[in-house]
């Protein structure tokens, strides 16, 4: 049952990664392409936040990067804790007075968002993404990646087939076995 909870928690967290990162590519695209650098700079200046074109740089590249690195199950702990900063931020600095539904300016998304991005620093990518090639479960550290061959092992010394017989009942052996001495 282990096992199987195993695999599905790692197509679970697949699914999660692949979607999240699409997700993110698409968002930072759109901020770059269509809405434009200008447009969400001034977005932050209105909220009063100091560098805004060098943090929508740095947000869109996130996104973009960050979310390639997802697909692929790269760096997913430091992803995920990217996307819980990064959505909490927003969330305190441009949406916390707006409610809590999406469709009325919210922070329902950005929650949501917050939320994987906790997940993913909790768990990373599962066996199905890269980062497991590189880091270890702390729960997998003693399980071999790959089991050795049998046939590469070093040759066992014989067993020996038959045992010395057992010293006769009313004698011991004393020093270097060299004396023997009977029992009454």
């Amino acid at each position: 049952m282990e096992a199987f909870l195993k695999v599905v928690r790692d197509l679970a967290l697949l699914v999660a990664r692949i979607v999240t990162g699409v997700t993110l590519m698409a968002h930072g695209w759109r901020r770059w392409t269509i809405t434009g650098l200008e447009d969400q700079a001034n977005i932050l200046e209105g909220v009063g936040l100091p560098s805004a074109e060098g943090l929508v740089i740095a947000t869109i590249a996130f996104e973009i990067i960050g979310g390639a690195l997802l697909v692929f199950g790269l760096a997913t702990p430091l992803i995920g804790l990217g996307m819980v900063i990064q959505n909490v931020a927003v969330i305190l600095t441009t949406r916390a007075d707006q409610g809590f539904y999406q469709h009325d300016g919210g922070w329902e998304y950005n929650a949501i968002l917050a939320a994987v991005g906790l997940l993913f620093l909790a768990f990373g990518c599962g066996r199905a993404g890269l980062d497991h090639l590189f880091l270890r479960p702390k729960d997998d550290r003693n399980a071999q990646l790959i089991a050795p061959d049998p046939r590469d092992r070093a040759p066992r010394e014989p067993r020996p087939t038959a045992y010395p017989d057992p010293p006769s009942t009313g004698s011991t052996r004393v020093d270097d076995a060299t004396e023997i001495i009977d029992r009454p």
